[in-house]
């Protein structure tokens, strides 16, 4: 195991590891993206936690202007020389999700492959779906590829053990479990080298239901619009293992106006009377 698919390890188990995906998969994915979203031509588009790149290489072959941001600076390496090996028009930045500092500078984002929910906590989740609504012109659009929690649910063998060989020729042990109270999956990792060390790590992956989803991009500015199954449009339901979901930016609201004067109704010994 690489360092760089380390960070994500749920993919694997729950997702299949999109860096083995055939590029016709890729591709299919890409149809559904330009036709949830109905992209212009030229179309600004920020793929978020875009991992080796593959979404927003061929967003980019398809004629958009495309900046990908992960944590991760060797999956970033790997887009970026292919990038340059096709001269196209895709950047890669390594950053913080929770600090975007953007405005108004995309037509569109895009998250792929359940990698929204890796914070520690909610409200840091929520600061990244604040930096989206900032990033999107108005009327902008956020599609989000996540892990359905009401397949996970039904689903989910408790206490799962995983073991793999790493880069160095040691021992991944992987202890994936679900916990009920945060509704996060969690994975105890243990390394055990060549020379009999125990190298112990942990990190974990918040899943959302529709409803909790919706009301953080609600809560971030956002309006929500819709969910599919897949990308191939299909119905959104509790066997749908993929939850995809559209939302937008909605146009600058207009300035209330000032009222200088408010009728204001009190009640006197039952009576209903109107004084200004």
């Amino acid at each position: 195991m690489t360092k760089k698919e380390e960070g994500y390890w749920w993919r694997a188990r729950f997702d299949g590891d999109p860096t083995r995906r055939p590029g016709t998969q890729v591709k299919a994915h890409i149809d559904g993206v330009e036709k949830f979203l109905c992209l212009e031509p030229r179309s600004r588009v920020l793929d978020l936690a875009c991992g080796s790149g593959r979404q927003t290489l061929e967003l980019s072959r398809r004629g958009h202007r495309v900046l990908g941001m992960d944590s991760l600076e060797a999956t970033l390496n790997e887009a970026r020389n292919s990038a340059k090996a096709e001269k196209l028009n895709a950047h890669f930045l390594k950053g913080d999700t929770r600090q975007l500092g953007y405005r108004a500078e995309f037509d569109a984002v895009v998250n792929f492959y359940s990698s929204f929910g890796l914070t520690s906590n909610e409200r840091d989740d929520l600061k990244t779906l604040e930096g989206v609504a900032k990033g999107l012109k108005p009327e902008g659009k956020l599609l989000m590829d996540l892990l359905n929690k009401e397949w996970l649910m039904r689903n989910f063998e408790s206490e799962l053990w995983e073991q793999q060989e790493d880069a160095s020729g040691g021992v991944v042990l992987d202890q994936i479990s679900f916990n009920f109270e945060t509704g996060r999956l969690e994975n105890q990792r243990t390394v055990l080298g060549k020379d009999g060390s125990r190298t112990p790590s942990s990190s974990g992956l918040r899943v959302y239901t529709l409803t909790e989803i919706k009301r953080l991009i609600e809560s971030a500015g956002l309006v929500f619009r819709r969910v599919w199954g897949g990308f191939d449009g299909s119905a959104y339901g509790m066997d749908s293992r993929r939850m995809i979901v559209l939302a937008v930016k909605p146009k600058a609201a207009p300035p209330a106006k000032k009222t200088e004067e408010l009728e204001v109704a009190i009640k006197i010994k039952g009576r209903s009377k109107s004084r200004r």
